[in-house]
């Protein structure tokens, strides 16, 4: 972080290493920001890393997660049908595929985190009866 002389502050960026807000994250996956906080609050989302309190994610990270997800549903992004469009940042443009597919992995996560904690109440409540 480097100080400017107004106060504020501005994020070094790093040669071929770029590290985007929340806001731009979610414009490179395609997928609304209330999504991508859904991941980060499931755990279930890429990688994120915290400057000054802030939640911050890297690019590499986020082209992982992005080949992750599409893999998981075995769709290859380079040979096959579905080809990523050159610009990776996009303004508002919410790629369908890449929805669905966060939408699935937060259903999976939210079913997972709900039995379990099912479970837990069960055997609380059980060791208070008996």
């Amino acid at each position: 972080m480097t100080s400017l002389q107004d106060g504020t502050t501005d994020l070094i960026h790093f040669p071929r290493k770029s590290i985007l807000s929340p806001a731009e994250a979610s414009q490179y996956l395609g997928i609304r920001k209330y999504h991508l906080f859904i991941m980060r609050i499931l755990r279930c989302g890429p990688p994120t890393i915290s400057i000054n309190k802030k939640t911050l994610y890297k690019e590499d990270e986020l082209g992982k997660f992005r080949l992750f997800l599409m893999e998981s549903m075995g769709i290859c992004e380079n040979n096959g049908i579905y080809k990523e469009k050159e610009d990776k940042i996009r303004k508002n443009i919410h790629d369908p595929l890449m929805s669905l597919l966060s939408i699935n992995i937060i259903k999976r996560k939210f079913i997972l985190v709900t039995l379990w904690s099912m479970v837990l109440f069960g055997i609380s409540i059980n060791l208070l009866l008996f």
